[in-house]
């Protein structure tokens, strides 16, 4: 299976995705891991060493994972883009056709949205200046609130999507009305499995409660 980087957020996700969900033994699993859409790597990342190392083949076949999906030479490819020659290759589909209804039965069982990037402070400039946490958090809402409002704006739309407000209606229905939303409590499903992930793929070596990882208060 490709992979552009298994350590990546997004790849975490859905191999808990596919474990949990579809009972895939990820220990069976042949990773091969490199750029997508080119030959090589996927960018020069750091990252810290697994606890015990999976089965990761790096690509250096000097084609991108995409022609090596498209060749036969890897049964799939996890990635946040879309691989090339879907929808013209009939032999590339997408593993989940109906993936809108798939997404939205699995947010309304299990409340999990998953998170891909965070935005942090230093824990010296907390410690000496607390305030600046509320402040940022207070600034983010505000900018979020802002954007959901401009989407939400009929009279012209907000962007290029001919169906806008029936995709706002629908985010209403599944989301409550706030499909980002901020605050610990308010992620704590998504949270916590993705703890529970990290301890299952060997990133880490225990769970960590969330109270650990946050500075609590809203």
């Amino acid at each position: 299976m490709g992979v552009p980087l298994y350590t990546m957020s997004a790849a975490i996700w859905i191999r808990g995705l596919l474990q949990h969900e579809y009972g895939v033994d990820l220990s069976k699993v042949r990773w091969v891991q490199g750029a997508l859409k080119r030959p090589g790597a996927h960018g020069r990342p750091t990252v810290a060493p697994l606890l015990k190392q999976p089965d990761i083949e790096i690509n250096r076949s000097g084609h991108s994972l995409s022609t090596l999906l498209a060749e036969g030479e890897v049964d799939a490819v996890i990635s946040s883009r879309p691989v090339e020659a879907i929808g013209t290759n009939p032999d590339i589909a997408r593993l989940f056709p109906n993936y809108r209804e798939v997404e939205k039965d699995y947010y309304r069982r299990t409340r999990i949205f998953p998170i891909m990037h965070l935005i942090v402070i230093r824990r010296d400039v907390h410690e000496s200046h607390p305030f600046v946490a509320q402040s940022l958090y207070d600034a983010l809402c505000d900018s979020r609130d802002r954007a959901l409002a401009l989407m939400k704006e009929r009279g012209a739309l907000r962007y290029m999507l001919p169906w806008l407000p029936a995709d706002m209606d629908e985010i209403d229905d599944v989301f409550g009305g706030d499909p980002w939303p901020y605050g610990v409590e308010a992620n704590r499903p998504t949270l916590e499995a993705l703890v529970q992930y990290m301890v299952e793929q060997h990133f880490i070596a225990r769970r960590i409660l969330i109270e650990e990882l946050f500075v609590v208060g809203r």
